[in-house]
């Protein structure tokens, strides 16, 4: 292979750690549908107004619900894998999307700032979210979610926007 096709890359991709909400909350619907379920049981053969069709369904009420419930787990967690972050030395790629895959491409002479979010449960895990601000159009800002070791890829990308600012003598100016 030749020197024009290697390139330096960086590949990463969001934690599950991001669907911590949804985890729990599906976890607090658990005892909600149960209780639901015992109350169908005892409470709907005591009313008589409601039709068959209607009370078959209602029975299965709590069934459905856990379903919808496991069928969105199953959504965001199939929605942060298919997320993922390339930080290469022309730039940044970030792919997202299930049924619809999207490709964003962010040239790195257009970062113009940088912000670490370090939250609390984030560090616990050696976690963290690398925002850039940019004067792309379609994405003025990136959030590099729940990411390992942001400092590490703040470093290297800070060298290759760098390193390509001057290859292509871009200079910024503010207008303030």
């Amino acid at each position: 292979m030749n020197e024009k096709t290697q390139t330096l890359s960086l590949k990463c991709r969001p934690s599950q750690l991001v669907n911590l909400n949804t985890f729990l909350m599906t976890l607090l619907a658990i005892p909600v549908i149960i209780l639901l379920n015992e109350m169908l049981k005892t409470q709907l053969p005591r009313i008589p107004v409601i039709q068959h069709e209607l009370s078959y369904h209602l029975y299965r009420l709590p069934i459905y619900l856990s379903v919808l419930a496991g069928l969105n787990i199953i959504y965001q967690v199939l929605q942060v894998r298919c997320t993922s972050y390339e930080i290469g030395m022309e730039e940044i790629k970030y792919y997202s999307g299930i049924f619809k895959r999207k490709l964003e491409f962010i040239e790195n002479y257009r970062v113009k700032d940088y912000f670490i979010e370090r939250p609390l449960l984030y560090r616990m895990f050696g976690l963290g979210t690398l925002v850039l601000y940019t004067s792309d159009k379609t994405m003025p800002v990136l959030r590099l979610e729940a990411i390992r070791e942001p400092e590490e890829k703040y470093n290297i990308l800070r060298g290759f926007v760098e390193r390509t600012r001057r290859e292509k003598h871009v200079f910024e100016i503010d207008r303030s």
